[in-house]
């Protein structure tokens, strides 16, 4: 299983939810899965079938550039970070 951590701005979505576990074997499998269990979470994070270019997502506590296709592993955990504003 999969562990993913809500941002907080996403939490509404999910009950308050901070993170969950769900069966994924790719990042688009993943970001569904979450989707299933708190509606509207996927069209938040995935927009013209790929990740929104102001989220970043870390794998196992790595930021990394990644696609939908791309495989993780049986227990990656994926954090979802939110841009931060700034000037």
């Amino acid at each position: 299983m999969a562990r993913i951590v809500i941002p907080a701005a996403l939490r509404n979505l999910c009950g308050g939810s901070q993170e969950l576990d769900v069966p994924a074997a790719t990042v688009d499998e993943l970001l569904r899965a979450v989707d299933a269990r708190c509606p509207g979470f996927y069209a938040r994070v995935v927009e013209d079938g790929r990740l929104r270019p102001e989220l970043a997502f870390a794998v196992d506590g790595e930021i990394a550039p990644l696609a939908l296709h791309d495989a993780l592993g049986p227990a990656a955990e994926v954090t979802i970070v939110p841009a931060l504003g700034g000037g």
